[in-house]
Formats: structure tokens, sequence, C-alpha cells
């Protein structure tokens, strides 16, 4: 399966973000927040958004890479039709944990297909 994720797979509009800060579903673990709502499509759109105040850009980019890279390793396990945003408010985590944590946070939110 493919392992990139598509412009329709991208949460862009800046109003649809700020639909689920203001109304979105929430669940939160290890520094990193996850809102969720349905989008009415068939696929999945996502966001990463970075908390202020944390770090320079050279560090922001890399959270946002890692989120990036967990999420297309699991996003195949997803039932379709959420718009999700990660929001990064804690560093330092590697690879693998950050990826254990996104997991465990679509977990909770029910979003994984079957329990995975």
């Amino acid at each position: 399966m493919k392992k990139s994720l598509t412009r329709r797979e991208r949460l862009r509009k800046t109003g649809d973000i700020r639909a689920l800060f203001k109304s979105g579903q929430r669940t939160e673990s290890h520094g990193l927040k996850l809102l969720f709502g349905k989008n009415g499509f068939d696929v999945n759109r996502m966001a990463v958004v970075v908390a202020r105040g944390c770090g320079g850009a050279v560090r922001r980019n890399r959270e946002k890479r890692l989120i990036r890279e967990a999420y297309r390793d699991v996003k195949n396990d997803l039932r379709p039709g959420n718009d999700l945003v990660f929001v990064v408010g804690r560093f330092g985590l590697n690879y693998a944990q950050r990826r254990e944590t996104l997991s465990g946070l679509l977990r909770r939110a029910d979003l994984k297909r079957n329990g995975q």
C-alpha cells in the first residue's frame, strides 16, 4: 500500500482546522494532542500543528516530519471519513515513541479499524 500523503489527505484550510479546535473531540498523551471530527469524505485528512514557543524552526519542522511519518505508517489501519489535527506540545521523543503515542491516541479515539 502507498505510504504517501496525497493532496486529498491533507487538511489545509484554516477554517477546517479552526473548526476542529473549536468543536472537535480531543484526546492527549505524552505532549501530543489529537483533535478529530467527521469530514463527510471517503478519506481521512490530517494536519500537524506545533504549539507556540516550542523551539526554533528546525525543531518544529523535525517534530512535524516525525508526526507525518508516524501517521503514514498507521493511516491504512484507520476508518475513513475523519479530519485529524495533531498538536505537538512537547519535544524530545524519538520516532518509535512518537509513533506509539500517535497510535495510542488513534486507538483511544476509536478511529482504528477493529480495535487494531
